[in-house]
């Protein structure tokens, strides 16, 4: 039977896994959006200009890259059983300004998009 102590890891083991793939899973739905926004928008519309959707799709192809790091790193960190373990990086606020930051562009180029 295990101890209280070894449910408890286990549990916080768990949960850092469970947040892990929530961040792995943001970043593959951020991949997925530039790829729509590089490849399959300037298709709907021949009249568009291509370029700023291209630079777009890059941008937010970057940042699930950003975000699959960061949420294997944090895993990684999480996962650690040693209770001196070093904390978790702080990119977190470099993320979030690049999300706002994507978030902004996105609505100039698609108000602009004529």
């Amino acid at each position: 039977m295990p101890t209280r102590e070894e449910n408890d890891l286990t549990r916080t083991r768990l949960a850092g896994e469970r947040t892990q793939l929530a961040w792995v899973r943001t970043g593959l739905a951020s991949i997925a959006v530039g790829v729509g926004l590089s490849r399959v928008v300037p298709l709907l519309d021949q009249k568009v200009i291509e370029w700023p959707y291209v630079a777009l799709g890059v941008a937010y192809c970057a940042f699930g890259v950003g975000l699959i790091f960061f949420g294997v790193q944090r895993g990684k960190l999480s996962a650690h059983p040693d209770p001196d373990k070093p904390v978790v990086p702080a990119s977190g606020g470099f993320l979030a300004i690049g999300g706002i930051l994507l978030s902004i562009a996105t609505v100039i180029v698609v108000a602009f998009a004529n």
